[in-house]
């Protein structure tokens, strides 16, 4: 089995999941295959200004490549800290053509998911649904009522990332982790950003997540204290022979 491949990801190994969110279409092959990764997320919203300049289908082409790493579409709106900017179903449309493109998942912010999921399973995909807050993490009692709510959605896999303001608030989402895969039998992919999140991108794998989300070399950051690729998965090596 394969990250792409299975909805219980985290049970068979450690992912790094490497951001794409910049690159011409000549270099866009190679990121799909990155050496460093186990996995990749195309950020299409960060690509509207390459699309202007060079023919999409360029791109989605690319994802019919057999030796490519798994794939996450996603094309984050405004309000979920995305760049996004259009109409809602315009932006559904770009991740329906990623879906029937090759892509292996399909991100999906919860707070539009229920009436979307469906439609992505259709298309032979699967689906991670989403949450993000930009500012600050919330209560353990609200954390868990939103992981609730976002395992109804029938995703395959969920994500909740929240900026961290204090050590403690990685603790809080680090332990839906566990209670995500007890409770409602789905895997979580949990972390905080910020600086002082930063460990717990880390910290989630070992606590169970199925991947986490890295920078690659030359790319921006998707999001405050993204560590790189190369910097997990060094860390990662200490661990293991610790």
């Amino acid at each position: 089995m394969s990250i792409g491949e299975s909805k219980s990801a985290g049970r068979i190994g450690k992912g790094i999941c490497g951001c794409i969110l910049d690159s011409s279409a000549k270099d866009f092959p190679a990121l799909l295959s990155h050496a460093g990764t186990d996995l990749v997320e195309w950020r299409l919203d960060c690509f509207s200004e390459r699309f202007a300049k060079e023919s999409p289908q360029l791109f989605f082409d690319a994802l019919s490549a057999d030796s490519r790493h798994p794939l996450i579409a996603t094309n984050r709106p405004l309000r979920e800290m995305g760049t996004f900017n259009g109409p809602e179903e315009a932006r559904l449309r770009i991740l329906e053509k990623a879906a029937t493109s090759g892509a292996e998942w399909i991100d999906l912010e919860f707070d539009g998911a229920r009436s979307s999921v469906a439609r992505f399973h259709e298309l032979g995909v699967k689906v991670l649904v989403s949450s993000h807050h930009p500012e600050g993490t919330p209560s353990s009692r609200h954390l868990r009522e939103l992981l609730e709510n976002m395992a109804g959605t029938g995703a395959d896999a969920l994500k909740i990332a929240a900026f961290a303001r204090t050590m403690e608030d990685n603790l809080r989402i680090l332990e839906l982790i566990s209670v995500a895969r007890k409770e409602f039998e789905t895997d979580l992919i949990a972390f905080c950003m910020g600086h002082a999140g930063k460990w717990s991108r880390i910290a989630c794998l070992l606590f169970g997540s199925p991947w986490t989300y890295a920078r690659l070399e030359g790319q921006p950051a998707a999001a405050p204290g993204q560590l790189s690729a190369d910097e997990i998965r060094t860390l990662l090596e200490i661990l293991e022979h610790e």
